[in-house]
């Protein structure tokens, strides 16, 4: 920053002293060029982890610290979105002309919401999946540390591919909207896993996944025996050519059936995928469609646009 810039932020910072109690959150994207600066005047400053050099993945702990932040900046996305959604002018590029009054205009405008809209607050279940949160914090992902140490990924003959359909997925746990809210601790993942779905049935219109039925003997027995383990292969919505593993660690014990303890692990190879708290959106992609959605008559998103060209080719 310029000599200009650090004496600008200085007397905002100063600023914050005054305004701000102890324990107050300001959830603000702007923060994350000056975190050092926040820290020197005494402010816990938190943003999403960036990946370490040469590593393709977060660690578990990032993973974790990341998802944590994304858990209270949700409200920044809630504003951006209420101020295009409301006012007609911010929902498209700015026209220069009108840019020497553009801070007015949208100072107005949140000025606007602030006083006639509905208060921004917590879901019923926040407390709740803040107390998962911080319990899941330091929670190991044995499951990602197996499949890394064994390679898992590039096994092909210990895996069988099945559909939806098979009867070995009968006993697959079956869950309820809020346990899949809990899983993922928000609704988030939940929106893009019909998305994800979609791109997985177009090709051939089946729901495939591989299981491995004999795993007792490597698997670590801190997860405990009596599992299967299931993979998917989901297709980025961003590379083309990239897929996605994606595993679950199943018990097989009636105790546990139906309920997310039945879950006894997953992970990823995605940038997120060894998380603990909550999980990513591939994860949730299987989870959502083996436990739920293929009981409730749920099809791919807008796909009635499968076969326009083709109709309007003939």
């Amino acid at each position: 920053m310029s000599n200009s810039g650090e004496s600008s932020s200085l007397r905002r910072f100063k600023r914050l002293n005054r305004c701000i109690n102890c324990s107050d959150c300001v959830v603000d994207r702007g923060f994350r060029d000056v975190i050092t600066e926040l820290q020197g005047h005494g402010f816990i400053a938190r943003m999403p982890e960036s990946l370490l050099e040469s590593e393709h993945q977060l660690t578990t702990r990032q993973a974790n610290q990341s998802r944590l932040v994304t858990m209270c900046r949700w409200v920044v996305e809630v504003v951006n979105g209420r101020v295009k959604r409301d006012f007609r002018i911010f929902r498209h590029v700015f026209n220069n002309r009108a840019a020497m009054h553009l801070w007015d205009d949208f100072r107005i405008c949140c000025a606007l919401l602030n006083k006639f809209h509905v208060v921004i607050d917590n879901p019923p279940e926040a407390l709740e999946y803040v107390t998962i949160a911080k319990n899941k914090l330091e929670l190991v992902n044995h499951l990602a540390n197996y499949v890394e140490a064994f390679n898992i990924d590039r096994r092909r003959a210990s895996f069988q591919t099945i559909d939806s359909n098979h009867p070995h997925l009968n006993t697959f746990p079956r869950l309820t909207i809020t346990d899949l809210k809990r899983l993922a601790l928000g609704t988030y993942q939940l929106k893009q896993a019909r998305s994800y779905y979609g791109e997985h049935v177009r090709q051939s219109g089946i729901y495939t996944i591989e299981i491995n039925n004999e795993i007792d003997d490597d698997i670590p027995l801190i997860l405990g025996q009596n599992n299967y383990l299931l993979r998917g292969r989901i297709k980025s919505r961003h590379v083309n050519s990239r897929t996605y593993y994606t595993y679950l660690l199943i018990s097989n014990d009636n105790v546990v059936a139906n309920t997310l303890e039945a879950y006894i692990g997953y992970c990823c190879n995605c940038l997120v995928g060894r998380r603990t708290v909550g999980c990513c959106a591939h994860i949730m992609t299987v989870v959502w469609y083996l436990s739920w959605a293929r009981y409730n008559d749920v099809t791919a998103p807008a796909s009635y646009l499968d076969d326009f060209f083709n109709e309007y080719d003939d």
